[in-house]
């Protein structure tokens, strides 16, 4: 079952993820250096104002999923028609702020050419409508991940991720420019909310409106109030440091920044997918008093999924230059090669928190991992802006990786035999930390051979196709249990019977 809905909460977003990185040379192209880094804006900015959001879903999922497994359609609607009412006040308050402070934000704050001012302004103005629709769309998918029904909550989130990226380069290719590119993604927004609503109903959960009672609130909100501050702190991350970017250096410049932060962030983003489902396992396990189960599944999850990163990490380190070059264009390797192997790096750090915070909260510790993130939030952002005053694009992603690496590795270490019952040292031996050595041997031996090869696809498919192999064998013999190695021995010998 978990590996199962691991899958599908996978699919969800590297189905999207393809896309949206095969439409990104087709924006550019249509909109400009320029263009493409006033829609990355409007993005940034309308995720920016996320932090309105006391992250009242992260308490939902908990609670939704406990009422159901219950039997308690009452308290499920009470939570659910909570949920609705705030994330419905939130988009309306947000979308008239940013509606009517479009034009004081391009003025004091980013320096955009005359040209585009009207249409940036008017792009914002748009958008405010998208901030509104995307706070009930993020809330109504929380209804199928309570339920752990994830294959329609993946369906849903592929479909129309695919959707939005396809009706962006359809703007933008008809020279509709950033506004038209705005609107195309403000439609599939509206789409989207109609098909959850559709959704949600074949359920029959018996969610007629109600009125939540107190306790209801309380509950809820009590719970949601500690995970706000990592919703501050992931918002932090994922924005500020855009906003730092195009506000010192630029459009232009935050172009060739998030290019390769997108790439970096959307590669090691899927395996966030693969270990968030180890939340709610991990709260049954709580709430039915069998922590000592959720050891070695913690374990092994933690041990698998840094080696998938870390054998991204390697093949970003091995092929980044070539692939920019061939998907966005010469320009990119020179600003975007350095930016795009620190970020990987720093997002490869912050990676290793991501398994132990789940089960933080999963277990009733959620100030624990608020305070660490939002520590991290504030931090980087000092670092970012300082690193960007310093050297740039380059010294942004610096500042990422430094916040990642104090702040990161401190949260581990804090943790570990205290709120996750594993201690650190058992982490390192037989979790994450064996991932790591491994992984990291086998990229230090092949990373001088890219050198040393001639330059090319040629021999960039050649050099990772060798590292791919070398990584999966080391991981069958150094990573892979002995039951997991028999199972799929035995499932290898099926296939060929």
């Amino acid at each position: 079952m978990l590996l199962r809905n691991s899958l599908w909460n996978l699919s969800g977003s590297a189905v999207p993820m393809v896309v949206a990185l095969a439409t990104v040379p087709l924006l550019i192209h249509a909109l400009g250096v320029e263009g493409f880094g006033i829609v990355t804006l409007v993005g940034s900015v309308i995720g920016y104002f996320g932090v309105l959001d006391v992250n009242l879903s992260a308490g939902a999922i908990k609670y939704l999923s406990e009422h159901h497994a219950a039997g308690d359609r009452t308290r499920f609607a009470e939570t659910f028609w909570f949920g609705i009412m705030f994330y419905g006040l939130l988009g309306l308050v947000g979308a008239l702020a940013l509606f009517f402070g479009a034009q004081a934000l391009i003025d004091h704050f980013f320096d955009v050419t005359p040209g585009m001012r009207e249409a940036t302004v008017e792009a914002f103005r748009i958008g405010a409508l998208g901030f509104a629709l995307s706070q009930a769309q993020n809330y109504l998918l929380v209804v199928p991940q309570a339920l752990q029904r994830y294959d329609r909550s993946a369906q849903s989130e592929a479909f129309f991720g695919v959707l939005v990226n396809l009706a962006s380069v359809a703007a933008a290719l008809a020279g509709t420019g950033v506004t038209g590119v705005i609107t195309a993604r403000v439609a599939v927004a509206v789409t989207n909310l109609l098909y959850l609503i559709w959704l949600i109903r074949g359920f029959d959960l018996g969610l007629a409106p109600c009125w939540p009672r107190k306790e209801v609130r309380t509950l809820l909100t009590s719970f949601s109030a500690y995970a706000y501050l990592s919703k501050i702190a992931s918002t932090l991350h994922q924005h500020a440091d855009k906003l730092i970017v195009g506000a010192i250096a630029g459009p232009v410049a935050l172009t060739f920044y998030t290019v390769p932060v997108t790439l970096a962030g959307r590669i090691l983003g899927l395996t966030y997918r693969l270990s968030s489902v180890i939340y709610p396992r991990a709260s049954a396990l709580a709430g039915a008093g069998r922590i000592n189960e959720l050891r070695p599944v913690y374990l092994v999850v933690m041990r698998y999924v840094t080696y998938i990163n870390i054998a991204a990490l390697g093949a970003i380190v091995l092929a980044g230059d070539e692939f920019l070059r061939r998907w966005v264009g010469e320009a990119f390797v020179q600003n975007g090669y350095p930016v795009l192997v620190l970020m990987t790096v720093a997002l490869l750090v912050d990676s290793l928190t991501n398994i132990p915070s789940l089960v933080n909260d999963a277990l009733g510790h959620p100030r624990i991992t608020g305070r660490f993130a939002l520590a991290n939030g504030v931090f980087g952002i000092a670092t970012v802006y300082f690193g960007t005053l310093w050297g740039g694009i380059v010294g942004a992603a610096s500042g990422h990786l430094l916040a990642s690496l104090t702040l990161g590795l401190s949260f581990l270490v804090f943790v570990h035999g205290r709120t996750v019952p594993v201690t650190f040292g058992e982490a390192l031996r037989t979790g994450f930390g064996r991932s790591l050595a491994i992984g990291a041997i086998v990229i230090a031996v092949l990373v001088p051979l890219k050198w040393l090869m001639p330059a090319g696809v040629a021999s960039t498919v050649a050099i990772v196709c060798a590292a791919m192999l070398a990584l999966t064998m080391a991981g069958l013999y150094f990573i892979v249990g002995v039951e997991e190695r028999a199972a799929m021995l035995a499932f290898a010998r099926r296939l060929r019977s």
